[in-house]
């Protein structure tokens, strides 16, 4: 699977810009993966639960970015997002900078079966 991003992009969003990392090339494919497999089971995960499981090398309380890159690369699929999926760990909601409606955003995801 290829990404719709490309490394050393600079992607304009929230009013930034956000520069696709070589970490982040490197990490967003599994990361699209893992959360597509969520998408099919109908779970959703925590910023904790991702990052270790993908043994992701970045900060739970600072991967918005990068699921904002994964929220890009959806779009420019014409997806749904796949970053409704992963929630804080105490409150079981999105991160207050998620883009959207993540529950109508969720059932979207879950509706979805043409992932690429």
């Amino acid at each position: 699977m290829s990404l719709m991003l490309r490394k050393g992009e600079k992607v304009p969003m929230k009013g930034r810009t956000v520069t696709v990392t070589a970490t982040a090339f490197d990490c967003l494919p599994r990361v699209r993966d893992r959360l597509i497999e969520a998408a099919r089971t109908r779970e959703t995960m925590t910023y904790g639960e991702l990052r270790n499981e993908l043994a992701l090398p970045y900060l739970t309380q600072g991967m918005g970015w990068l699921l904002d890159l994964v929220s890009e690369d959806c779009f420019r699929r014409g997806e749904p997002s796949l970053a409704s999926l992963v929630v804080n760990a105490s409150t079981g909601e999105v991160g207050s900078d998620f883009d959207g409606d993540a529950p109508s955003e969720r059932d979207l995801v879950f509706a979805h079966r043409n992932w690429s």
